[in-house]
């Protein structure tokens, strides 16, 4: 699988919560930095921790949605996607959608890391030198 699909089929895994499907796609190894991950204080790390992702934005959103407009290939293992979250607020009921940038990095053919990014030029930017 290239890598531009596995991006695309991670993003839609998550956006279903398909459990089974995230783990096929993700490294035992995974690690994941997003503000969520940032609020907690830690990245989340490998299947559990992708789990976990899915549960605290499950509980944070009654409706996620992320959706992925283009793709770039940053490297050989790492691709950007840019793209927005839709989302509604689980408790607050509002709705609103936000630009973002995905970066992921792939070890054979499986998702070692994944960063979620609130601002697409930074992400952009970041691509290339995040580690």
């Amino acid at each position: 699988m290239r890598n531009e699909e596995l991006l695309r089929e991670a993003v839609a895994a998550f956006n279903r919560s398909d459990r089974a499907a995230i783990d096929r796609l993700l490294d035992p190894a995974f690690v994941l930095a997003s503000p969520l991950s940032d609020m907690r204080g830690q990245p989340y790390e490998g299947h559990d921790g992708a789990h976990q992702w899915v549960d605290d934005l499950n509980s944070t959103f009654e409706v996620l949605d992320i959706v992925v407009d283009e793709v770039e290939e940053v490297r050989g293992d790492r691709v950007l996607g840019l793209g927005r979250a839709k989302v509604t607020g689980r408790n607050s009921g509002m709705d609103y959608e936000r630009k973002l940038g995905i970066v992921m990095e792939m070890r054979d053919g499986r998702i070692c890391k994944i960063w979620v990014i609130f601002d697409q030029d930074e992400a952009r930017r970041s691509a290339a030198e995040l580690d």
